[in-house]
């Protein structure tokens, strides 16, 4: 598993925070542009995870896992693109 956050904050509170007062209320337009940028790093870094559990797939003879995990990276490589 992997645990990240940074958002790009001082305090890391997308922009919602009420009470440290090191920052204005972020636009629409920021938060967004902020939070699509985590949601395809968030992605990005399941890349490596996926590669490991289907490699270990295939090592246990399991073709048919190795084959619905290969689809899910392409669909969340699609899914970024998309964003």
């Amino acid at each position: 598993m992997h645990e990240h956050h940074d958002h790009s904050t001082p305090c890391g509170n997308h922009g919602h925070c009420h009470s440290c007062g090191e920052h204005q209320e972020m636009t629409f337009d920021q938060k967004m542009d902020l939070l699509l940028a985590h949601w395809i790093e968030h992605n990005e870094s399941h890349q490596e995870d996926y590669k490991k559990w289907a490699a270990q797939a295939k090592k246990a003879g399991r073709e048919d896992l190795v084959e619905l995990i290969q689809a899910a990276m392409i669909q969340f490589k699609e899914g970024n693109n998309r964003l």
